[in-house]
Parts: C-alpha cells; sequence; structure tokens
C-alpha cells in the first residue's frame, strides 16, 4: 500500500501524546460520525420549521390553494386576541403545577426507590407503568374514572355514602382543567422519578455518611448534598417536564376537547384548532410559532438559573474553605454538583440541629420511607389494574347505574370484539374494531424502524460527542441538536401535513418514521453519548495499538461494551414512538397506516354503550406491548441507560 492509500483513519494511535494535537486528531477523525444526525435532525425539522414561518407570513386558502403574503398581520392579529391570551394564561398554568407537581412527585419516587430493600425491582417496575402508557390510554382511564354517569369514582363516594348521587366532575371547566393535570402528572411523574434515580445512584455515599457525622440531619442532607448533586440532572427534567407539559395534546384531546366551553382551551389546542378544524393555517402557524420561541426561552432560563457563569462559580469554589468532613468531601467531587460557597457553609451551620436522637431519627425515617413506597405502588399500579378489570368487564356492566365499583361478571367477548370483529353484530363497532390489529401492526412496523435508525445514527453520534466533548464545535452542535428537542411537534404539524402532502407521503408508514426520527434523534444521542463517556477509553486504545482502525474498534470493541446503553436507548425510542398520537393522527387518514392509539381515539367518534368494553380492550392490547417491555427491561432502563447516561 503506498503512503497516497493510507487513509487518516488508519494511523495508529502510537507515539501520540494526550494533549492538543490529540484532541485535534479526535476530532478530526470522529466529528463525521455525527453527519447523518446532524442532517437527519436539521434537514427534517430544519425545513418545516422555515416553512411554518413562511407560513404564518401568510393567509392561505385551502380551496384555491392560493396564498396572499400578509407579513406579521397574524402574529398582530393573533397577540391581542382574549382568547388567545387566555389560552396563553391557561398553558403557563398548567405548565406550572404540573412540572412543580410532576417535580414533587419524581422526587418523591426516586427518593423512595432509591437503595436496597426488599421488592425494589418490583417497584421500579410497577412505578414505570404510567410512563409506559400511551396518553391516548391513559386519557381513556382518567376520563371514564372522572365520568359522571358510571365512574368509579362517583362509585366509590357512594359506596361509602358521602355522596347521594353521581357527580358529574367533567362538568366544571376548572375539575375538568385540573383532572388532565392530574393525568399528565401520573403519566409523566415516573420519567423525572427515573431521571433522578440515575443522579441519587451516581452520588457517593461518603457525602452523607460525612454529613451524618458533622451532625447534619435528613433535610439538611438533603437540601445541602441531594440538591446541588442533582442540579445538572434537574436542568434536564425541567427542561423536558416543561416541554411535555407546553406541548401537551393528547390528554385535552381525549378528556376535555378544550372544553367546557373554553375553559381548557390551551396553546397547543389553539394551535391546532385553527390550523385543523377552521383552516386557518397561517393563524395556527403563527399560534405554534410563538409556542416555539416560548419553549426556547425557558430552556435558556433553566440554563441560567441552574448554571451561572462559569466564571463565578469556579470563583466561589476555589475560595470556599471547607471545614467539616461533608464539605471536603462535597468540594473534591467538583464541578458534577456545581457547588457554591454559601451552600458549603450551610453544610457545617446545620451541626447539632437533630430534633430526636439519631437512633429514633431513622427509625421514623424508614417507617416514612415504607410508608411511601406502599402509596407510590398504589398510586402507580391502581388505575392500571382498573383499566385491565373495565377491559373483561361487560359493556352493560360498565353503563350500570347507579355505578358500581365491582362488576358482577366479568368475560373475554371485549376482546373478541376487536381481534375478531366477526362477533360484533353493530356495524360501526364492527368497523372500528377491525382496525385494532392493523393499528398494532403498524405501531410495532413503525416503533422497530425508528429504533432501528435512532440506535444505528444515535450510537455513533454519541460515540462522537462522548470523545470530542472537550472541543467548542463538538460542544455547540451538541447543544444546537438538543435545542431542536425544545421545538414543539406541534409546531412542525402544518409544514408536516402541507411538505408530505406534496410527496404523496400522506397515510403511509413512511411518513411516520421520518416524522418520529427527526424528534427522538436528539435525546437518544444524548442517552448514548452520557453512557460512552463511562467507557474506558483505554479499551480503544489498546485496539489502536493492535492496528485496527477507528472504525473498527469502535465496532469491535465500544459497541459490544455497550450494549446496555444501546438495549437502553433502543426501549426508550421504541416506547417513546409506539406512543406517539399528534403526527399520526394529522399525517394518517386509514387503516393502512394508522397506529394504535388513533385507532383507539377513533372509538370515541361513534362511542355507543356496546362501545365501552371494546374500546377498554383494545386499550389494555395497546399498553400491554410496552409495560411488559418495561417489567422485563426495567434493569436496563435503571441500570443501563441512567446509571452513566444523560451527564451533564
Amino acid at each position: 500500500m503506498t503512503s497516497s492509500d493510507t487513509s487518516f483513519n488508519d494511523i495508529p494511535l502510537v507515539g501520540l501524546k494526550e494533549g492538543r494535537p490529540a484532541r485535534k486528531f479526535r476530532l478530526v477523525s470522529t466529528w463525521p460520525l455525527t453527519l447523518p444526525t446532524l442532517v437527519v435532525v436539521f434537514v427534517v425539522i430544519g425545513i418545516p420549521l422555515a416553512y411554518s414561518l413562511i407560513l404564518s407570513l401568510n393567509r392561505i386558502n385551502p380551496l384555491s390553494q392560493r396564498w396572499v403574503f400578509v407579513g406579521l398581520q397574524n402574529y398582530l392579529m393573533v397577540l391581542p386576541d382574549p382568547d388567545f391570551l387566555a389560552a396563553f394564561g391557561r398553558t403557563v398554568y398548567f405548565a406550572g403545577i404540573t412540572v412543580a407537581g410532576g417535580l414533587a412527585l419524581g422526587i418523591a419516587m426516586a427518593l423512595a426507590l432509591n437503595g436496597r430493600f426488599f421488592g425494589r425491582g418490583i417497584l421500579r417496575s410497577v412505578v414505570l407503568i404510567p410512563w409506559a402508557m400511551s396518553p391516548i390510554a391513559v386519557g381513556i382511564l382518567w376520563n371514564w374514572i372522572f365520568n359522571g354517569d358510571y365512574g368509579p369514582l362517583n362509585a366509590i363516594l357512594m359506596d361509602v355514602g358521602i355522596i347521594s348521587q353521581p357527580i358529574y366532575w367533567m362538568g366544571s371547566g376548572t375539575f375538568a382543567f385540573h383532572a388532565v393535570a392530574l393525568a399528565h402528572i401520573w403519566n409523566q411523574a415516573p420519567l423525572t422519578a427515573l431521571l433522578l434515580l440515575a443522579g441519587l445512584q451516581s452520588m457517593p455515599d461518603s457525602l452523607h455518611r460525612a454529613a451524618r457525622i458533622d451532625g447534619a440531619g435528613a433535610i439538611q442532607r438533603f437540601m445541602h448534598i441531594t440538591l446541588p448533586w442533582l442540579r445538572p440532572m434537574l436542568l434536564l427534567v425541567m427542561i423536558l417536564t416543561t416541554i411535555n407539559s407546553i406541548m401537551a395534546f393528547d390528554l385535552f384531546w381525549i378528556m376535555t376537547r378544550g372544553g367546557p366551553g373554553s375553559a381548557s382551551t390551551v396553546f397547543s389546542w389553539m394551535g391546532y384548532a385553527y390550523a385543523f378544524q377552521f383552516f386557518r393555517f397561517g393563524e395556527g402557524a403563527a399560534v405554534l410559532y410563538i409556542l416555539t420561541i416560548a419553549c426556547l426561552i425557558l430552556a435558556a432560563l433553566y440554563l441560567f438559573m441552574l448554571f451561572p457563569s462559569r466564571s463565578g462559580r469556579g470563583k466561589a469554589t476555589v475560595n470556599a474553605r471547607p471545614r467539616s468532613l461533608a464539605s471536603t468531601l462535597l468540594m473534591r467531587t467538583g464541578d458534577h454538583a456545581s457547588v457554591t460557597r454559601s451552600a458549603l457553609l450551610k453544610i457545617e451551620a446545620v451541626r447539632g440541629r437533630g430534633l430526636v436522637s439519631g437512633v429514633t431519627a431513622r427509625r421514623i425515617g424508614t417507617l416514612l420511607l415504607w410508608l411511601g413506597r406502599i402509596l407510590i405502588f398504589a398510586w402507580s399500579l391502581l388505575p392500571f389494574l382498573w383499566l385491565v378489570i373495565m377491559s373483561v368487564t361487560p359493556s352493560i356492566e360498565l353503563v350500570r347505574s347507579p355505578p358500581s365499583l365491582f362488576p358482577s361478571g366479568m368475560t373475554l367477548e371485549n376482546y373478541g370484539f376487536v381481534l375478531s370483529p366477526s362477533h360484533s353484530t353493530d356495524g360501526a363497532s364492527s368497523v372500528q374494531a377491525s382496525r385494532v390489529p392493523y393499528g398494532i401492526w403498524n405501531s410495532f412496523v413503525v416503533a422497530f424502524w425508528v429504533t432501528i435508525v435512532n440506535v444505528a445514527l444515535g450510537s455513533l453520534a454519541g460515540y462522537a460527542y462522548a470523545t470530542g466533548k472537550q472541543n467548542r464545535f463538538m460542544r455547540g452542535s451538541l447543544w444546537a441538536l438538543m435545542l431542536t428537542r425544545m421545538t414543539p411537534g406541534l409546531a412542525l404539524m402544518v409544514p408536516f401535513f402541507l411538505v408530505f402532502k406534496r410527496l404523496d407521503l400522506l397515510d403511509t408508514r413512511t411518513a411516520l418514521v421520518i416524522a418520529y426520527c427527526s424528534l427522538i434523534l436528539p435525546l437518544s444521542t444524548w442517552i448514548m453519548r452520557g453512557y460512552f463517556e463511562g467507557v474506558p477509553p483505554t479499551l480503544e486504545k489498546a485496539a489502536r495499538v493492535d492496528g485496527c482502525t477507528r472504525l473498527k474498534a469502535i465496532f469491535k470493541i465500544v459497541l459490544p461494551v455497550a450494549i446496555p446503553g444501546l438495549a437502553a436507548a433502543a426501549i426508550f425510542c421504541f416506547l417513546v414512538s409506539w406512543n406517539e398520537f399528534i403526527f399520526a393522527l394529522i399525517l394518517t387518514g386509514t387503516p393502512n397506516a394508522q397506529t394504535i392509539p388513533v385507532t383507539i381515539a377513533g372509538f370515541l367518534a361513534q362511542l355507543r354503550f356496546y362501545d365501552y368494553g371494546p374500546m377498554f380492550a383494545a386499550s389494555t392490547l395497546a399498553v400491554l406491548p410496552p409495560v411488559l417491555i418495561t417489567l422485563l427491561f426495567q434493569r436496563y432502563l435503571v441500570g443501563g441507560m441512567l446509571s452513566g447516561s444523560l451527564k451533564g
């Protein structure tokens, strides 16, 4: 082989010292691995975003397809609109209560799940059930719980004698709005718990042991050790939960449809209504673009609040003079906890403040922990079990008045209706039931290919970002990649619909795979980056010394070691794509490509008393695959994906 035939990637690492030349070599050899991911994300998201901006500057006649440029008139018309301002206020309020409630519940779950105790694996699996369920199934479940005629909440209250007649809970706009918030918290809090549990498991036990020696109580240790350590993870949690709350659409679509009246009309529903109910694409794009800007501002605000200027943080840490064992150890953790001098001094100040003896405090703490675990178990499992019970309850029992908490009989006939539609005697029910097997198959095909693409591209990009994290280009492109995740999917809804219509991709699984990949790929890349940071670099160096090229070392050495991280990322991608609803609702119209969440939602269009049983059976079938995957592979999700991933 001549010198001209030698690839730069084939140069061995022998003789290269760790320093500036090595970093430059690593950047040159790894940045092309990020190119497929960057192209997919920025092209698939960037073009629709630009298209959406153009839409927001035009008025479009859906019949004549005529575009009239109006500049900022759509924005000027929408911004002062009282309905818009009311929707803005509801969105802020909804995000505030769901983020605060989800964060508080997630922290409690993470603290209860941390540590070793009997039944920990079972409890971790149960806690993840609500997150594994599709928001559509969650909406149907909680909407039925609050049903004024037949819901179990009224049944319980009437059985214990608290009320004498049914209460129509969802008829109140205030209650309906907060019912959606409660369902959202139940669905999303496990993800917060999962992420915070990762941070807790990476925290050295010596910190709390030293703080106990210094005399700090449980509350002081939580405030001045646990929270500072979790600060990087809290940033990610707050960004994800805030964006999820602002973008919440599925639950509103199922539970309230923006009502009663406009009591639960938020940004997401208003943008959807403008574009796909009133066919005012320009105004709808303007509303959703405002939503996008709000999400980006919030992300920047969180960064500013949780990560002050690097120079200030460094001075505070350097000037701190820890005098206690706990503060000394916490200082040694360095940047990870971003500890300030004031936090360190507070740790010292709590010495000797315990109100009860150490033995008594530990007993009380253990009792409270077990009580919390029991409550978390019931909170997570009971609604899911109720969905399963309703799926085997005869339809006539579901609509019995007054409602009863326990059915008098059970049957598998509902599953026969959805798996073998010939059992049904009603034409409309038979048509909808016949779509359930197709919906499950379409969901599986789409989720499978989305998972393959995300793991293939995300692993290569994650490796490149893990090895090139010291370079400005790599850091900048990674944050730009993550900022695309701050883009609400609803903002891409209108341009995706119009672009795919022109490309003749509407009502195809290909359109869903493209749309889902653009939204999930940034997170899968981030997950894999964190996991690769935990892989010892000596493995790759040893392979390079033995003559392997960089790509060969990646595929032969690094990727096999990272199998737990790959499995965790694959599970995450599969669950998210399986449960996605809004894009499938807009981009599909027939059973050829409709996924199971859309199929379940279709039951609500012509819901009659004998359709309730099949609807709950279809909902149970829809949540079984992700729930079973979560139960079987929760160790990968908790340990593989999160114990070494998502590092700040």
